[in-house]
């Protein structure tokens, strides 16, 4: 169980104490798990905001009004998770602007290169060029982008790269980023007319967004009344100074699901694509509002309690992995060993609310009916959505032991009759679920009956074997029997095996290389190591600080490999390695030979 989240709740409430912060809404149906913060509330703002940063390239939109402390939040986080002073703080925000170039968010070239002043610097071809100063936005591991609305689509597509793939490119020279946590605060439309809508796809790279509200009454009887606000800003940097992110970001990685929350996920957004008509995801003529659901005799599904009626766009594959990365994080900020349903069903509605689009009849029924009730939507489409994950959820609960069971089936771990029961069983009309109908019950019937008995050959024969090279062999076996459909996933248990195995048998090696002319000499004396950083970073050898690459790793191949650059001052940079396989391996040899600590 996570511990460390304690000494980050208690940085928190030294905010919340100080009056610089304050937002009282709370998470729904969610608590701490250690004892020490049993009776603590879990505010919505701030635990959103820290689990963040809490993944890698964590992304946020703040959405809200003028005044509403947005920018604020993310800069005083900024200062307690990186121990940032308020002057390099504000060198990470991007503030935005119908006329922001891209200079002015990437960076320049070396004017002194430029006017002859300083020679041209030579790339890894040996090829004379200008250097490039990337803006502190850009190294920044902390990054906040400022009215976000404000950017213009030119300046929105420079981003996009950013955000989706951790990379950047100016005159021709790429970069490749280290972690980071990314804020981005948005206001309403004013009407000034240098507001831009975001495209779905660029809203999509946001995995959290937020609607931030004004403090209410009670905070606001704090707020404007301190009289040395300065002094506790200056000491942000000095709340968590003991506190190892990158730590709480390896524990949170290693943080395992329940069976029952990672199949929760993948019916979430199996909910929002399937339609028992239409492929929603390839054809945005015919939606929803558009013919497709209309008529309510034409379609079986057409009913109040099924959300296929209410959805218009599907989620993208990211929305999978952001759950399921976001979810890891919620576990560990409120210390729990695993991720659950409830960690599930808090986070979803705030991953999805801004990526996709819901019927307007459907708002339109959720608005009326609250206000009818006397309560008032502050944000329909939060609200709208939160409503589809409650419906999900509801039927995820008569749905999931069928999806139980297809694991196993997936497994190999039913015996030929039980395989056979349960596909009948599965196509029993009380079990009015679309995901079976659509896609379970096909694939059942057309792909798995015919080699069933071979699928339990395979698992039972890779649950047997603790040898590498008779996983690699089975592994080699399912290379081409495109008739398995749990090919795939096998394959995945096969590497995972291997990788358990190899931990387990296997030591790890630490090396340190100095930086310096390494990547020549790699090219004179170890061709193995040449050809996988190569391939990892093509012509341009220049890992980013601090951040650590997987150059191989025991799943598919002979040994793990990971490297990290460090900083060694003085301009001075080395490679730490990290070697686990066979010490004759010349990949080892090598670095053996050059270990300069």
């Amino acid at each position: 169980m996570p511990t460390n989240n304690i000494e980050l709740i208690k940085a928190l409430d030294k905010i919340r104490l100080g009056n610089l912060y304050v937002h009282n809404d709370e998470l729904p149906d969610i608590n701490f798990s250690s004892e020490s913060l049993k009776t603590r509330k879990v505010y919505l703002v701030e635990t959103l905001a820290s689990i963040n940063a809490l993944v890698d390239r964590g992304t946020m939109l703040l959405y809200g009004g003028h005044g509403g402390g947005k920018t604020t939040l993310a800069k005083y986080l900024g200062q307690v998770f990186h121990q940032l002073s308020k002057d390099s703080i504000e060198n990470c925000i991007l503030r935005g602007h119908p006329q922001l170039t891209e200079e002015k968010i990437l960076g320049s070239l070396d004017i002194a290169q430029l006017t002859g002043a300083k020679e041209l610097s030579e790339n890894a071809s040996g090829e004379k060029k200008v250097d490039v100063i990337w803006n502190d936005f850009v190294d920044s591991q902390w990054k906040i982008i400022d009215e976000i609305n404000r950017l213009s689509p030119y300046a929105q597509n420079i981003l996009l790269s950013l955000l989706a793939e951790s990379s950047v490119k100016y005159h021709n020279e790429p970069k490749r980023l280290g972690n980071f946590t990314l804020f981005a605060t948005m206001n309403p439309k004013d009407d000034t007319n240098s507001n831009w809508d975001m495209s779905l796809p660029f809203k999509d790279r946001f995995a959290v967004a937020l609607p931030i509200t004004m403090p209410d009454y009670e905070s606001l009887s704090t707020i404007g009344r301190e009289k040395d606000k300065s002094n506790k800003l200056d000491n942000l940097a000095s709340y968590l100074d003991n506190f190892d992110l990158r730590k709480a970001q390896e524990e949170v990685r290693e943080l395992k699901y329940s069976e029952e929350a990672e199949l929760l996920i993948n019916i979430i957004i199996s909910s929002y694509r399937i339609c028992d008509r239409i492929s929603k995801e390839s054809n945005d003529k015919i939606t929803v509002e558009n013919g497709l659901c209309t008529k309510p005799s034409e379609c079986h599904y057409y009913q109040v309690n099924k959300v296929c009626n209410k959805i218009i766009n599907p989620l993208s594959v990211r929305v999978k992995e952001d759950l399921y990365r976001y979810g890891k994080a919620l576990a560990w900020f409120l210390g729990d060993s695993e991720v659950e349903l409830k960690h599930i069903k808090a986070l979803a509605p705030f991953m999805i609310w801004h990526r996709s689009s819901l019927s307007k009849i459907f708002k339109k029924e959720i608005s009326e009916s609250r206000f009818d009730a006397g309560v008032f939507s502050l944000n329909i489409e939060l609200e709208s959505t939160r409503e589809i994950i409650e419906m999900i959820c509801s039927e995820f609960e008569g749905l999931f032991p069928l999806l139980q069971t297809f694991e196993k089936v997936k497994m190999g771990k039913l015996t030929t009759a039980e395989f056979k029961e349960f596909t009948q069983r599965i196509k029993d009309d009380r079990n009015n679920f679309l995901v079976t109908k659509k896609e379970i019950i096909p694939i059942l019937e057309q792909s798995y009956l015919p080699v069933y008995n071979e699928i339990t050959t395979f698992n039972n024969r890779i649950e047997r074997t603790n040898d590498i090279q008779e996983l690699n062999k089975i592994k080699y076996e399912l290379t081409d029997r495109y008739d398995i459909p749990n090919r795939q996933f096998l394959a995945d248990i096969i590497e995972k095996k291997r990788r358990k195995i190899g931990s387990q048998s296997l030591p790890p090696h630490v090396f340190k290389l100095s930086f310096k002319d390494l990547n020549l000499i790699v090219a004179k004396e170890c061709f193995e190591l040449e050809q996988i950083i190569k391939s990892k970073f093509n012509s341009n050898f220049n890992p980013t600080y601090n951040k650590t690459e997987v150059l191989s790793d025991l799943g598919e191949g002979e040994f793990n490999l990971s490297m990290e650059r460090l900083n060694e001052g003085s301009g001075e940079s080395s490679l730490r390695f990290v070697f686990q396989g066979k010490e004759d391996h010349p990949i080892f040899i090598f670095l053996k030979k050059h270990n300069v600590g």
